[in-house]
């Protein structure tokens, strides 16, 4: 996959064939995300797809809003090249790319990509003057010898599919809904690092996974999720919180793999999310707590607690 950073793409990279553009945040690639770039590969013919991708949301920084995003980058990558793009161009939403107008951002475009057709959601607005479908993008693009293809916005019952409204989702423990709207499971990556062994006490010995604070995380509760070790998949249950019953104070996400007896310390795992069970609960003792994760586990295999 090629992959080039920074806002210098647009000044130094040309690109010798014509090609087909489109630009988001693409956060999560989501069902909307993916409506769009399988709708590039199939108007492509001849022209090289190329998705420029910001490294965090424009609304986001205009706002000055630190939100948290759903996968790491290189997730995000990995998930555009398996739908069949090749060519991801990463650049920061910084100052010099908030000052451009529509046009000027056009021009580069057209100049260092060689664009020949621009691909967007019908609602994408572009440039400080915000040019779109219907208030004078076509226009812009035809005054370049390029022309827009603009894609109606995919929807769930009520709304336009949206990042903010998965992260909402996953943020209240809806899982299902996120999953949905996502179009496949959301899922967190991590190291296995030592933890305080609570679960192995109890007879349930767990995965600790140090995580990225910098992405969303599901509201603390038990969830029945998917574990991927070297390649396999288990089913598990995965705790996060900060385990009330031992009054414990830094939060964690820590999951039992059932039928797994392997030591998988400083391995990389991924956990997928599949339902939310129920929320963290101080049990007043430790055997009422291991009479509940045993409820848990059986909840998961057999759907009966």
């Amino acid at each position: 996959m090629n992959s080039v950073n920074s806002l210098e793409i647009f000044n130094k990279h040309k690109e010798a064939k014509p090609s087909i553009v489109t630009i988001g945040t693409f956060d999560g690639i989501h069902e909307g995300h993916t409506s769009l770039l399988t709708n590039m590969i199939n108007h492509k013919n001849n022209l090289i797809p190329i998705v420029i991708s910001f490294n965090k949301s424009p609304k986001d920084i205009i706002n000055k809003n630190n939100s948290k995003m759903i996968f790491e980058l290189n997730e995000k990558k990995k998930i555009i090249q398996e739908i069949g793009i090749e060519k991801i161009i990463d650049i920061d939403f910084n100052q010099e790319i908030q000052e451009l107008n529509c046009k000027d951002f056009i021009e580069i475009l057209k100049y260092s990509l060689n664009m020949e057709v621009l691909i967007l959601g019908e609602d994408t607005l572009l440039g400080k003057d915000r040019k779109g479908y219907q208030n004078g993008l076509i226009e812009i693009l035809n005054s370049f010898g390029s022309k827009l293809i603009p894609i109606p916005n995919k929807k769930d019952i009520k709304s336009k599919i949206s990042s903010s409204q998965i992260k909402k989702s996953i943020s209240d423990g809806d899982i299902e809904k996120a999953n949905l709207l996502l179009g496949r499971k959301f899922f967190i990556k991590g190291k296995v690092i030592e933890g305080a062994k609570i679960g192995a006490s109890l007879g349930y010995p767990t995965a600790n996974i140090q995580y990225n604070d910098d992405l969303v995380i599901p509201k603390d509760g038990v969830y029945k999720t998917e574990t991927h070790v070297d390649g396999e998949t288990y089913l598990s249950a995965t705790s996060i919180g900060h385990n009330p019953t031992f009054n414990g104070s830094e939060k964690t996400i820590e999951t039992f793999i059932i039928d797994f007896e392997e030591d998988i310390y400083n391995k990389d795992i991924k956990v997928s999310f599949l339902e939310f069970i129920r929320d963290q609960i101080k049990f007043n003792d430790v055997e009422s707590l291991k009479k509940r994760m045993s409820d848990d586990i059986n909840y998961i295999v057999i759907g009966k607690g």
